[in-house]
Formats: structure tokens, C-alpha cells, sequence
């Protein structure tokens, strides 16, 4: 027995990142970084669409995260926080690209908008995500790492690099403004 195959979710240490893969991303070799990143897709993907509320964006944020990972992995000191490390630059990446969003005017007739918005079928859902977006950045990080993508108040506080006090504030003050902001849209219909 000489050959023996390794499986994909073998190796792997806490948090799901293989180690080895990461080790040998940090030392150039871009397979191992794109199966990292294979690994990885499906939790970005869901934080870059919480920021963006829209697929192909959220597809371009991930393809610039991307790049931007591949190009600075040799700065990565500690392989086992690979995922902390990457959620980080997308996190920036979604930011650099709705700051650049914000500042393109798209000019649609009403009627297309209203076209856009029958597609989503719950309109608390999207009342929710007008209230999140209106969030100060920092709290509405706080919210989308918990809430949309699972993580625990240790993993926002390690992805966020803030301590954990910290993070249960901006959550606890993030909840109090959206509980406002969303009673506020029920008093108003």
C-alpha cells in the first residue's frame, strides 16, 4: 500500500482549513490555494451577497477576493486562521465595491424597478435588508457575519479583529436600531 488517497476534508484542523493546503498556498503554489478557495466558496459567497443582495455582484466580489487572496497569501504568518484571514479581504473587498456602487446613479424607469422588487416574494425580508444596510458599517458587519453566515461571537471578534465585549455591543445596539427601524416602517404602512 504503498499510494495512499487523501480525501479532501482529510487533514483538515479546527474551523475546516487544511493546513497543509494552506502551507503550501503560502509557499506560491496556486492549486492548493484554489482548492482552498473550493472549500471555502460557499460561506463567501453568502457574506459578499449579504453585502451586495445580488448573485453576479456577489460572484464578482468572490472572483476579486479571489485575486486579491492569491496575490497576498505570503503574508498569511499563521496558516490555521487561513479562513479568518480570507473572510477579512472579502469583507473589504464588499466594502470597495459598494463604495464604488454607491457612487455609479443608475437611471431605470419605475416600472423596472417594480419588476426587480415582485421577483422577492417576502417583503419583510427585504425590509430587513434596507434596515441592515442602513446600519452603521461596523454593526452591520457584526450582524451579517453572525446571522448570515453563522459564525459565533468568538469567530466575529477574531474575523472583525475587535474583542469580544465589543462585538456583543455593536450586536446588542445593531438589534436595538433595526428593532426601531423596522417598527418604525409597520407604524408608517
Amino acid at each position: 500500500m504503498g499510494n495512499v488517497l487523501t480525501l479532501p476534508w482529510q487533514g483538515r484542523k479546527k474551523g475546516g482549513t487544511d493546513i497543509k493546503l494552506v502551507k503550501k498556498a503560502i509557499k506560491g503554489d496556486s492549486k492548493a490555494f484554489t482548492e482552498l478557495m473550493k472549500i471555502h466558496k460557499s460561506s463567501l459567497y453568502k457574506i459578499a451577497y449579504s453585502y451586495v443582495k445580488d448573485e453576479q455582484k456577489a460572484l464578482d466580489i468572490l472572483q476579486e477576493t479571489t485575486y486579491k487572496g492569491l496575490l497576498n497569501i505570503n503574508k498569511l504568518s499563521e496558516p490555521q486562521f487561513f479562513k479568518t484571514w480570507i473572510t477579512k479581504v472579502l469583507i473589504n473587498v464588499a466594502i470597495d465595491y459598494s463604495k464604488k456602487e454607491d457612487k455609479i446613479v443608475y437611471i431605470e424607469e419605475e416600472a423596472n424597478i417594480v419588476e426587480k422588487t415582485k421577483e422577492i416574494s417576502i417583503e419583510e425580508k427585504l425590509d430587513l435588508y434596507d434596515a441592515i444596510d442602513s446600519l452603521r458599517e461596523q454593526y452591520k458587519m457584526v450582524i451579517i457575519l453572525k446571522y448570515f453566515n453563522d459564525m459565533t461571537i468568538e469567530e466575529v471578534s477574531d474575523n472583525m479583529d475587535i474583542p469580544i465585549n465589543t462585538v456583543k455591543s455593536h450586536m446588542r445596539r445593531a438589534k436595538k436600531q433595526l428593532k426601531e427601524i423596522l417598527m418604525e416602517g409597520e407604524i408608517n404602512e
